[in-house]
């Protein structure tokens, strides 16, 4: 039996990528031949990955393949575009991921701080932001955070506290539980590089225009505006969205009983929290993100906390590591064909004038609602970051600042739609949180995390002298 091909979603790819192709007669004249075919492939490629006739991975590696084909790449280009080191930083953080669950030392540290900070709902609210903040550090998915282990909490918790759609009781406290959940979800993916995949695909693609950050250079420009936004966002829902149920002593009670069901410590969740440790303090003193997370592994692999049947069932990690590996050899040989530098001082040109302040301005703010038109983080990052990073270098933003910048952009965006990624379109499709409230909330929070992350965030690089 054949596989499923959505063969209409190859239509626009194939019309963008030939129409640019055949474009070469009348190319800028400083732009060569083998970058205008590389950029009318990765065009069609990323069109691809909107359009989805197959998943992300078939279609980027249709694309290095054309390239290939067509003399852009070498074989040998191709294969060791594979051990591009961000590609594994991303896969290795999701494998350690793995273990947060399996282990169950999630779901202990959840209701832990449930049990702690539940007695009233905005408490509450706070306490499942911590653990969201927690869980960031070491858990690079949104999805596995949200879907894993924050939803099926707030769920079972709401429940118990007589909060339930099905019954039209969600506004007594689940609709602000869920609705905090997903804001707050958007915050921690900012807030460290290891708290969302789309941030690694960034700095990777940063890293082709010649800027290298490191795990503590991104947390220490994003802790003030990510504190301070875990500190905002539940009092400001507590106030324009609040719960009926203001007081949650049951909580207490309900924390106490899953943490007796689940039992003792066991020596699989102590490995693991000493592995996070680990982590975080190699992380802290400046250890390369990717060999941590390599040592991190392997040393779930050593113990039994992970086996290799866990790595091989994570097929998110290995779908990751293909297409991100496959756009960000296209970005890196668009950049040293001349196509980016040339995309850079063209636009600066059109630019000049300008103050750069203002143009890192625009391009944040273009960048945040655009994601209106993206139903993923990762493809609005592999089709917009390299590019108006190049704008923003090109007009004189330092460049460590353009690239955190629009970085921490990629997180917040998420404020957007209910397909805005795959945490908002399962906690939308829930029922605690009408759709009109969705949008109507999500639009008031985003220009919350805009002024927060863009105005207080640029205040707080330009005291840490980012500029």
């Amino acid at each position: 039996m054949l596989s499923p091909v959505k063969w209409k979603g190859f239509i626009l790819p194939l019309i963008f990528g030939i129409g640019i192709w055949s474009l070469t007669p009348v190319k800028p004249v400083d732009i060569n031949v083998a970058a205008w075919h590389l950029f009318a492939i990765f065009i069609a490629t990323i069109i691809a990955c909107i359009t989805k006739p197959l998943p992300m991975m078939a279609t980027t590696l249709i694309g290095i393949t054309v390239a290939t084909v067509t003399g852009i790449f070498t074989m040998d280009e191709v294969a060791a575009g594979f051990g591009n080191s961000t590609a594994w930083m991303v896969a290795m953080c999701m494998f350690m991921a793995a273990g947060f669950i399996k282990s169950g030392l999630g779901k202990r540290i959840a209701y832990l701080f449930v049990r702690s900070f539940g007695k009233k709902t905005l408490g509450l609210a706070y306490a499942l932001s911590a653990v969201e903040a927690v869980l960031a550090i070491g858990i690079p998915s949104n999805n596995v955070r949200v879907n894993g282990l924050m939803y099926p909490l707030i769920d079972n918790l709401s429940k118990e506290m007589g909060s339930d759609p099905e019954k039209g009781t969600e506004r007594r406290l689940g609709s602000f539980l869920i609705f905090n959940e997903y804001e707050v979800n958007n915050v921690t993916s900012g807030l460290f590089l290891t708290g969302l995949a789309g941030n690694m695909v960034a700095l990777g693609l940063a890293k082709t225009q010649g800027i290298t950050i490191s795990w503590m250079q991104w947390f220490e420009a994003s802790v003030v505006p990510g504190v301070l936004c875990l500190l905002i966002i539940p009092y400001v829902l507590y106030k324009i969205y609040p719960p009926e149920v203001k007081e949650t002593p049951n909580a207490h009670e309900w924390a106490d009983k899953k943490l007796s069901e689940i039992g003792k410590t066991t020596i699989s969740e102590k490995i693991m929290l000493c592995t996070f440790a680990l982590a975080i303090i190699l992380w802290l003193v400046g250890v390369d993100a990717t060999e941590v997370s390599f040592i991190a592994v392997v040393i779930l692999l050593i113990t039994g906390v992970l086996d290799t049947k866990d790595l091989l069932g994570e097929s998110f990690a290995w779908n990751i590591l293909v297409w991100l590996s496959v756009v960000m050899m296209m970005s890196q040989k668009l950049m040293t064909l001349g196509f980016f530098p040339w995309f850079s001082k063209t636009l600066g040109n059109m630019l000049s004038g300008m103050n750069w302040l203002w143009v890192l301005i625009i391009l944040f703010l273009a960048y945040f609602y655009l994601h209106y038109l993206f139903p993923s983080v990762s493809t609005q990052i592999s089709a917009l970051y390299a590019g108006f990073l190049s704008v923003a270098i090109g007009v004189g933003v330092p460049h460590t600042l353009a690239a955190l910048m629009l970085a921490f952009c990629g997180s917040i965006y998420l404020s957007t739609t209910p397909y805005s990624a795959g945490p908002a379109a399962l906690l939308s499709s829930t029922g605690y949180v009408k759709s009109g409230d969705w949008w109507k909330l999500s639009a008031i929070i985003g220009v919350i995390f805009n002024v927060v992350w863009l105005g207080g965030g640029l205040l707080w690089t330009k005291a840490i002298g980012l500029w």
